[in-house]
């Protein structure tokens, strides 16, 4: 039995350590937000190799077993994807404790919070997504794979938003000089979003497609931060591009998503949205030089 004397001394080390993770509460907010994305990421390629569908309807297992020894390739994938997807969702719990704890009673709480809550939804989605929705002829259904990757984006985003707001509390925030470097890192977001956009360069492989979505997806989050940094610095031209460049965003995302099938007119459609979003990224620049 331990003594009262280890027992006061693991106390502390865990209070210490408690205190030591709380304090690097933007790094470990950094850091969730950066595993989200890469989760979004593995999840897209995953659906885009088609290996979403092999694990013959079961879940949270693949085939039958929890163990990843004896599957396919295919199937492999999307365990490590399913496998992957619940280490992000504890260190997203642990966020939101970090970050009520840190910031409690702020909208940086909240946004950690709200991320928590979306969890337990997208595990739903992706339970469904992988059995009820592949027993259907066609496959996924649109209905379903939106939802899925709405949610998804919705957690990367809001984690995106807290970083943005602890920055903001700690008079690090948006500045008309930082407004301009975030336009023109959003124009070569953009340029190479386009080297990897459908069949202009390459074939819309899965791995061409993930790269687009790579692109996309930073795109997506800088026009969020645009806007956040917008509204402190009350830069309405600023925040109006931005608001308009999140919803172009993530438009042509939907569009080359698997939801739809990629015709010459949806090339076109999203051709043009990226032409759009260059725009927008352009005017973005042409507020940051503003003093």
């Amino acid at each position: 039995m331990a003594s009262l004397t280890d027992r006061s001394t693991n106390g502390t080390v865990l209070h210490r350590a408690g205190r030591s993770i709380v304090s690097r509460a933007r790094g470990v907010a950094m850091g969730t937000a950066g595993l989200t994305f890469l989760l979004v990421l593995i999840g897209e390629f995953t659906a885009a190799a088609g290996a979403g569908a092999t694990c013959n309807f079961t879940y949270p297992g693949c085939a039958g077993q929890l163990s990843p020894i004896g599957l396919s390739i295919p199937q492999f994938i999307e365990w490590f994807h399913r496998f992957f997807a619940m280490l992000v969702g504890f260190i997203i719990i642990t966020n939101a404790l970090v970050l009520w704890y840190r910031y409690r009673g702020t909208r940086i709480s909240w946004a950690g919070w709200l991320a928590a809550m979306l969890l337990p939804i997208q595990v739903v989605l992706g339970g469904v997504t992988v059995t009820f929705a592949t027993l259907f002829p066609d496959g996924y259904t649109p209905a379903v794979q939106l939802a899925h990757l709405g949610t998804a984006l919705a957690l990367f985003l809001l984690l995106v938003a807290a970083v943005v707001w602890i920055d903001q509390r700690e008079a690090t925030g948006g500045t008309h000089s930082r407004l301009y470097a975030l336009g023109m890192v959003g124009l070569g977001f953009t340029g190479l979003e386009a080297v990897f956009a459908p069949d202009l360069v390459f074939t819309f492989w899965p791995a061409i497609q993930t790269g687009y979505h790579f692109f996309a997806h930073l795109s997506v989050a800088a026009f969020l931060v645009g806007a956040l940094w917008a509204r402190s610095i009350e830069s309405v031209d600023a925040g109006i591009a931005s608001g308009l460049g999140v919803g172009v965003g993530l438009a042509n995302t939907f569009l080359v998503i698997g939801i739809f099938l990629i015709s010459d007119g949806v090339q076109v459609v999203v051709y043009m949205l990226l032409f759009v979003q260059l725009v927008l990224f352009a005017r973005l620049v042409v507020a940051g030089s503003r003093t």
